[in-house]
């Protein structure tokens, strides 16, 4: 028994350890020379050497927050009726018959406030969970319980406070900061800003360029980092292609939206990009850089994503 269990420790040991050097160089490539540039927005490709599966993950086996919202196979509700400290938690049922997959930063408008995604989640079928929320509607706590829309992803800065402080009041604090740097005072709606006629459309014109430019290059794509002037946004690393490209139009809406919100012009050196992903993927670097700056994503035991916080959280 003892030789099994070990066995089975060293196996498992041996699979992450795999699984780790997937998501790091030499295996990934960092194309500076491939780089995308729209007005405030800096992309830069991440090329895997060999192509990898999938593992199962947007397979039939799981499905999106904002494809069951759709379809209305999943539904979110108000944990309580009234009560403030429930502001934190949503009730989510997944009747969809797949593993439901929730990412940190999706926003649901509607309930009782608007609220975003405090981390990454997978929820089984056929269940009601209870699900970690940040209110981002800070001045709304409506008597009514309205029904809960899709709206999307926050711009990578929240969302690097999202999953880094674990704190409602930064949330809020940052908010604040973004609607009075924005001119949008008049409410106190993180969503609201984000449907801002001229912020909604400007969003869209970059998603729609890199959109285009990027399914114009070679199939190996597997990730981005983005910056805007010389600070970086971010970066997205994924298993493979498909699910790279699968994921892209919400990692645009992220980094453009930033990009808009609190960028300047893109930079044509990438020297702060080329320090950045050392840090991120270099096998003696990276384990303090998760640690500090990053996030990892499994997926039925497979790392899948690993993520780069915007510099503006560290």
């Amino acid at each position: 028994m003892i030789t099994r269990l070990s066995f089975l420790l060293a196996l498992c040991i041996t699979t992450l350890a795999h699984a780790q050097t997937e998501f790091q160089i030499p295996q990934l490539v960092v194309e500076y020379d491939s780089a995308i540039v729209y007005r405030n927005l800096k992309l830069i490709p991440i090329k895997r050497i060999e192509t990898l599966s999938d593992s199962g993950f947007h397979t039939p086996s799981s499905i999106s927050l904002k494809a069951g919202m759709a379809n209305g196979s999943v539904k979110l509700k108000e944990r309580g009726n009234y009560m403030i400290d429930n502001i934190n938690v949503l009730l989510i049922e997944n009747k969809s018959g797949k593993d439901l997959v929730i990412k940190s930063g999706e926003i649901v408008m509607g309930g009782r406030q608007d609220r975003v995604f405090a981390r990454d989640t997978v929820l089984a079928a056929g269940k009601t969970h209870l699900v970690p929320v940040f209110c981002i509607e800070e001045n709304r706590w409506s008597e009514k319980e309205k029904k809960f829309i899709y709206r999307g992803t926050t711009g990578s800065g929240l969302q690097a406070i999202i999953d880094t402080a674990h704190n409602q009041t930064k949330v809020w604090d940052e908010i604040r900061r973004l609607l009075k740097q924005n001119n949008q005072t008049a409410s106190s709606s993180y969503a609201t800003l984000l449907n801002n006629k001229k912020i909604a459309d400007t969003t869209n014109q970059y998603s729609r360029y890199f959109l285009q430019e990027l399914r114009r290059k070679d199939s190996s794509i597997v990730g981005i980092i983005a910056s805007t002037g010389n600070k970086l946004l971010g970066a997205d690393v994924f298993i493979s292609t498909s699910l790279f490209y699968q994921t892209l139009p919400g990692l645009l809406e992220k980094y453009s939206t930033e990009a808009i919100l609190t960028g300047t012009a893109a930079s044509t050196n990438h020297n702060k990009e080329a320090g950045y992903a050392n840090e991120m993927l270099l096998p003696q670097t990276q384990p303090v850089f998760l640690s500090k700056k990053g996030k990892r994503f499994f997926y039925k035991g497979v790392l899948i994503q690993m993520t780069g916080f915007s510099s503006t959280s560290f």
